[in-house]
């Protein structure tokens, strides 16, 4: 674990790039199909007479500054107050520089780095209370602290499991006790919503996550089958392509009610807006969403195998290139 590989001097450059490198690669190649298809609708414009014009990158979520954060993944680190161009991609710039804290805090504190886990498990509910008009649901403003606060519950979860592993593999492991995280888990989120109490959110997966790690249960069994492992596997190229797939099957039900006056939205308020589902009866959303889903996971499985896979293995061969150039060149000072 990275944890200890940063205390025995594996290096905060090292580990950082690696971190790049698995989130970047597809962050930065949806960031460059984001604005290319802004450029598209620019030249569709042009070519096409009639079509309304509207200036490029004009509104506030797509202009040129959110470029530049998005590119430094700086975009949820409270410059705006609303998301930009891959609005999922919030995460993927706080996710970084939480791992930034969390190497600076290994490395300058060293065997005292336990003292950050408590003051962020305190401190970053707090905070949130505090500063989040929308308590857990904080994300381009405070999701740097949500984002800290969650992965402390996630590390002393792993520190936990690895200490007294054999302790508690008697209490918490077993068929009865996954289900019963999981059972745990959805009333939580279910009574929750979005109110005070989701902030405690991160304890209580913490405590699923420490369940599910003894993988002794049914519900674990089940999670072992291909089809779970394969959606396991592309599940950041699904989380980093929905927003545009989303988007493009929008697109194309506006252009269905345009050309052929056929309105194929539902339309509701919710908090005060409107909200367009697909689909005029129950049977059209759920053909629409499965549709959906289907096309996410082929986009994703193409992202991943040509993007996200050869681009981690990439940065991994660069790092451990670098490794066997410096323990060559130890060994030969050593002589």
């Amino acid at each position: 674990n990275y944890q200890q590989r940063l205390l025995d001097g594996f290096g905060v450059g090292r580990f950082l790039f690696l971190r790049l490198g698995r989130l970047y690669p597809l962050h930065f190649a949806m960031w460059v199909l984001f604005i290319s298809w802004e450029l598209l609708k620019v030249l569709r414009r042009i070519l096409v007479p009639g079509l309304s014009s509207m200036a490029l990158f004009s509104i506030p979520q797509e202009a040129p500054d959110t470029i530049l954060a998005n590119l430094l993944l700086i975009q949820s680190l409270h410059l705006y107050d609303f998301l930009t161009w891959n609005v999922a991609s919030w995460s993927i710039s706080t996710e970084f520089y939480t791992y930034v804290v969390f190497a600076a805090c290994l490395v300058g504190l060293r065997k005292h780095a336990w003292v950050a886990l408590p003051f962020a498990m305190i401190g970053g509910p707090v905070l949130i209370a505090m500063l989040s008009e929308r308590n857990m649901g904080t994300v381009y403003d405070w999701g740097i602290i949500r984002c800290i606060y969650g992965f402390a519950a996630g590390a002393i979860s792993w520190n936990v499991y690895r200490k007294w592993n054999g302790e508690l593999r008697k209490w918490l492991s077993g068929s009865m006790v996954e289900w019963g995280a999981l059972g745990l888990a959805v009333v939580f989120v279910s009574v929750a919503g979005t109110t005070l109490l989701s902030i405690a959110a991160p304890y209580v997966f913490a405590l699923v996550v420490l369940v599910f790690a003894f993988e002794a249960g049914t519900a674990s069994a089940i999670l072992r089958l291909r089809p779970p492992v394969f959606l396991g596997t592309l599940s950041y190229s699904i989380y980093m392509t929905h927003v545009f797939v989303a988007k493009r099957i929008f697109d194309a039900a506006i252009q269905v009610e345009k050309r052929w006056h056929i309105d194929p939205f539902t339309h509701r308020q919710i908090d005060g807006g409107d909200v367009a589902f697909l689909g005029t009866q129950l049977w059209h959303g759920d053909m629409a969403y499965a549709a959906y889903l289907v096309i996410i996971i082929a986009v994703s499985y193409f992202t991943y195998h040509r993007i996200e896979k050869p681009a981690r293995e990439w940065v991994r061969k660069r790092v451990r290139r670098r490794q066997q150039q410096t323990g060559t060149s130890r060994s030969i000072v050593s002589a």
